[in-house]
């Protein structure tokens, strides 16, 4: 019996040590991945690396001048998250415009920081290059005053 509680314990604690990459539900070539694995890399991930190379060069040399994605997202896009969980709106067509080589999209974020519950939506523009989706800016806040 206390066998098992101790292998269950161990199987467990494996298992919760075994970091796994966020799911991105959306196509690998689609405006929405990019987005997804954008915010990811900023906000959970802390890969400065990854978020430098899903966004067009003007705008990777800004992410780049901050030194870390945590400086990046407090002073640029006004955003601390202890944890989050990021969500495209796909509630409707016209929220997502998307025309050819450009796109911008509703990035809707749900997350605590120092206990506190905080929502935020931002709005990014993306640009279709060769074929491969990339960042252009991060908007602010529409519905922030």
């Amino acid at each position: 019996m206390l066998r098992n509680i101790l292998l269950s314990s161990l199987f467990i604690l494996f298992a919760a040590c075994g970091e796994t990459a966020p799911e991105i539900k959306a196509d690998n070539d689609s405006p929405e991945y990019k987005a997804s694995e954008f915010f990811y890399a900023v906000l959970l991930e802390d890969d400065i690396n990854k978020a430098v190379n899903a966004s067009v060069p003007k705008y990777g040399r800004i992410i780049k001048s901050y030194g870390s994605t945590k400086q990046f997202a407090r002073n640029v896009l006004n955003m601390r998250f202890d944890e989050v969980e990021i969500e495209i709106d796909h509630g409707s067509r016209s929220v997502r415009k998307r025309f050819g080589d450009s796109a911008v999209l509703n990035v809707i974020l749900h997350g605590k920081h120092n206990g506190n519950r905080i929502a935020d939506m931002r709005q990014i523009k993306l640009v279709k290059v060769k074929g491969t989706w990339y960042i252009e800016k991060v908007l602010d806040d529409p519905y922030a005053r």
